[in-house]
């Protein structure tokens, strides 16, 4: 886990609908891990690899937010932490009206844990960006050459990696930029006209969560830092995977 010092930001792009407005938050400290989670350290916890691409220190994918959600209350109670989230896999998400969307679970937070976590949209961000030491006009994690810094359609051969080949931001974390897409914790928003600027954690209500940074199969513009992705919560594809993060 890589620490995060708190500090404010401006989070956004006002070149594309979805990314508008460019708009300040501010985020406390935190922590957030410096690859994407392994298929080595997934099964060592829940015993299982989905993934597609077999390696040990490829990024687990095929995984869906549930999934990754659970991942983080079981690997909290291996550690001696109190739980992030409360999942009750018997009551409907009455704020998720998909109605495609079959397992519904509730998930809410506890916010008093420093068990481990899916980061915020906002925190994500932040991190790819680099945290205080951000340099706003890189247009990826770490700088502006994508083939320095991730793997996509370009490079990837069409398959994931694995994690910390490429250059690490200015926070000493890979594989933002390419790779997996990274599952965060909001709902997926049209825009960020009603987001709050303080430790934002997006939409109470949606159909569709967050997922960042672009994957092995995509194109440069995928990749960007303030690019914003969604996926129903409940597919599991071969390009999705997430990133641990933990409040401290």
């Amino acid at each position: 886990m890589v620490f995060v010092e708190g500090g404010e930001f401006l989070m956004g792009s006002n070149k594309y609908d979805s990314e508008k407005p460019i708009h300040k938050v501010e985020l406390s400290s935190f922590e957030i891990c410096k690859y994407p989670v392994t298929q080595e350290l997934y099964e060592w916890v829940t015993g299982e690899n989905p993934s597609h691409f077999k390696g040990k220190q490829r990024p687990v994918e095929q995984v869906d937010w549930y999934d990754a959600v659970e991942f983080c209350n079981v690997l909290s109670e291996k550690l001696g932490l109190e739980v992030y989230y409360r999942i009750n896999k018997e009551k409907k998400d009455q704020n998720n009206p998909n109605e495609f969307e079959q397992k519904k679970w509730l998930v809410e937070i506890n916010g008093n844990s420093k068990g481990y976590r899916l980061p915020s949209e906002a925190e994500w961000e932040f991190s790819s960006k680099g945290g205080t030491k951000l340099n706003d006009k890189f247009k990826f994690s770490g700088g502006n050459k994508l083939n320095e810094l991730g793997w996509y359609s370009n490079n990837s051969h069409n398959e994931t990696k694995e994690v910390g080949l490429k250059k690490p931001n200015k926070l000493g974390l890979y594989d933002m930029s390419g790779n997996i897409w990274e599952w965060c914790w909001d709902w997926y928003d049209e825009d960020y006209y009603y987001s709050p600027q303080t430790n934002p954690l997006g939409s109470v209500i949606g159909s569709s969560r967050i997922i960042r940074g672009g994957a092995w199969g995509d194109g440069v513009n995928s990749c960007r830092v303030t690019y914003r992705g969604e996926y129903v919560p409940m597919v599991q594809f071969f390009d999705q995977g997430f990133r641990l993060s933990r409040t401290v």
